[in-house]
């Protein structure tokens, strides 16, 4: 009785699975990721490696080093963050609570 399934011969040798390489970052995502940094506050490329590598947990040379999984990851963390604060020179503009006059 035949064993296999379409009745083929076994093979003797099977053959290696091809590395898979992770996908690159798509021009979108970089584009996501250089805005999502942006509304952040981080404007020197120190302070961007800093935060990127901080999140992905491995040295990145740059964003486009990412995965698609990484990037997704980043972003996902840096809109969970709260952005940097920027002042406007008003103590009203600048505060951080709506008041009953905001809610109006």
């Amino acid at each position: 009785m035949d064993s296999s399934l379409f009745g083929d011969d076994d093979p003797t040798e099977v053959p290696a699975a091809a590395p898979t390489e992770q996908p690159g970052v798509p021009d979108w995502q970089v584009r996501q990721l250089r805005e999502a940094l942006d509304r952040q506050g981080l404007e020197s490329m120190e302070d961007r490696q800093r935060l990127v590598e901080e999140v992905t947990g491995r040295p990145v040379a740059s964003l486009r080093a990412l995965t698609s999984a990484e990037a997704r990851a980043l972003v996902e963390a840096l809109a969970a963050r709260r952005p940097a604060p920027r002042s406007t020179g008003s103590s009203w503009d600048d505060r951080d609570e709506d008041t009953w006059i905001d809610r109006l």
